[in-house]
């Protein structure tokens, strides 16, 4: 197993890169990301932005959530994640996460300039291959970005823990709750690595999502009854659920285990 690279080196060859005059057509966003990986050292071969989101991530949550906890750091993916799954490859569609359509590499607050399509000079804190450009670019985080992961190939200096992708379903489960759900996160993840589970309710309205395993914490979204979730762990009455919520866009957030079905 090879060693992982530093978060700090694979956003300093990001950077690099926009000198070198990399074209579009010569690398799409996810070969860049992988090119920038390989170039210090690491490994990482992927089918694309959303194999990336779904298979080589330890940590993936919204922009929102990544500046709250300490995790958007240089070296950390950003994704934009799409409305509609119109352009996801087959294989994933209706498995709870949508599309990621793009991929880039946070590079660091305001750490290069760059021109936009108008050709302004602005300060920039993501690198990525953009097809409007034609090559590497420059990004602000205002420029559409949805999501952030932490790549599982990369050491970052900050933890994940918890909020691993595939992680053990029951991992934190300490006995409370019992609901239809149970028993198929005691018999374990399935063969595939994953756990899925249906969103139900008796009167058909929406779940609550909160940001913390407490009715105490705000309502953080909503999720339709019937929406399929991914379960990451349980923890007591609440479950840690990847979900596709009212608006269309994917959260990761806690939910009552009453709500969900097996």
């Amino acid at each position: 197993m090879s060693l992982k690279v530093s978060g700090e080196a694979v956003a300093a060859r990001a950077v690099t890169a926009l000198s070198e005059g990399i074209k579009y057509s010569n690398m799409k966003c996810d070969a860049f990301v992988e090119y920038c990986v390989r170039e210090c050292g690491g490994q990482l071969d992927s089918s694309g932005s959303n194999d990336m989101a779904r298979n080589h991530c330890a940590w993936l949550g919204t922009l929102e959530n990544a500046q709250a906890e300490g995790k958007l750091v240089p070296g950390a993916g950003l994704l934009i994640h799409e409305d509609t799954e119109e352009s996801l490859p087959a294989k994933y569609v209706g498995d709870g996460l949508g599309d990621f359509s793009h991929v880039g590499i946070y590079v660091g607050e305001n750490a290069v300039v760059d021109v936009d399509k108008k050709g302004n000079q602005r300060t920039c804190d993501v690198m990525h291959s953009s097809q409007s450009m034609g090559r590497v670019a420059g990004s602000t985080l205002g420029n559409g970005w949805t999501h952030v992961m932490l790549f599982d190939c990369i050491e970052y200096g900050v933890e994940a823990d918890g909020l691993e992708l595939g992680a053990e379903v029951a991992a934190e489960d300490d006995g409370a709750g019992d609901s239809g759900l149970d028993a198929g996160l005691s018999a374990g993840k399935p063969s595939s690595g994953e756990y899925y589970a249906v969103v139900y309710t008796e009167d058909g309205n929406p779940v609550k999502l909160r940001k913390t395993a407490s009715t105490s914490e705000k309502v953080y979204w909503l999720v339709n009854c019937g929406a399929r979730v991914r379960v990451e762990r349980k923890k007591g009455a609440w479950v840690l659920v990847t979900a596709i919520c009212s608006d269309g866009h994917v959260r990761r957030a806690y939910m009552m285990v009453e709500y969900l079905r097996g």
